[in-house]
């Protein structure tokens, strides 16, 4: 496999052959890959189907199945808290990272309005919309928690097979189980998102019926996986990288 086959995003010291390669076509990679994830997570949900194997294969088998068709254009990231794990190792220069940021936000919300668009409304109101939300009696700190450790699993597994190992043919189905175990084990707690994106696209959609029970503690869905990305990224610069990519501390 060539370099050009890597999942890696390209590199802000490559020739930029031309600003559509180099920005525009990763960023709406990313933007597309995002809807469909987001559009199948919600049309399989949470709260409606009670089925966390369920859910968390599906989020899972489309995450496998995204990195291999996209991967090769934009690394395949689909969700902020991996973009910001790139970002912070420096395998994604700040400026994309914060276009893909925009493109993922926004796909989240496409995807969750074509959820509105197929479901009937009786059954779209009872979902709320495919919405991640608490568990009753799950307080917001423990919410945090694990959205948090299951995230730094998901993005750890990115960084060691898609970063680390350069051309990792392995890389997408490993993420993919990384991404279904996670979403399973959190299902009876925030809904496994570990997604903000995931998170805010059925949220946003929702609010036409104006219930701000999506939005109670929707906080949960971002400080839970940022928190999470920026300790796996510190654990992998500080133990698990190799050569110039590991951050040494040396005592005087």
């Amino acid at each position: 496999m060539s370099d050009s086959d890597s999942l890696s995003p390209p590199q802000p010291n490559e020739p930029d052959d031309s600003l559509f390669e180099k920005k525009i076509r990763p960023v709406l990679a990313e933007f597309v890959g995002t809807t469909i994830l987001v559009f199948v997570a919600c049309l399989f949900n949470p709260i409606c189907s009670n089925n966390p194997l369920g859910c968390g294969l599906i989020q899972g088998f489309a995450m496998t199945f995204l990195m291999v068709g996209l991967g090769h254009i934009s690394g395949g990231h689909f969700n902020p808290a991996i973009t910001l794990g790139y970002t912070l190792t420096g395998a994604l220069s700040i400026v994309l990272g914060l276009f893909y940021f925009l493109a993922q936000l926004l796909g989240g919300m496409l995807g969750a309005a074509f959820v509105l668009a197929v479901y009937p409304e009786e059954m779209y109101k009872r979902c709320l919309g495919g919405s991640t939300v608490l568990e009753r009696g799950v307080e917001p700190g423990w919410g945090v928690m694990t959205e948090g450790i299951l995230t730094f699993v998901v993005v750890l597994t990115v960084l060691l097979t898609v970063i680390e190992q350069k051309n990792c043919q392995l890389a997408p189905l490993s993420v993919g189980f990384a991404v279904a175990v996670s979403s399973s084990a959190g299902f009876f707690v925030t809904g496994g998102s570990m997604n903000p994106a995931r998170s805010l696209g059925p949220a946003v959609c929702y609010s036409r019926y104006l219930d701000v029970n999506v939005w109670s503690y929707h906080y949960v869905y971002w400080v839970g996986p940022a928190a999470g990305a920026l300790v796996a990224t510190l654990t992998y610069r500080l133990v698990f990288a190799a050569g110039s990519k590991r951050i040494r501390v040396h005592r005087p």
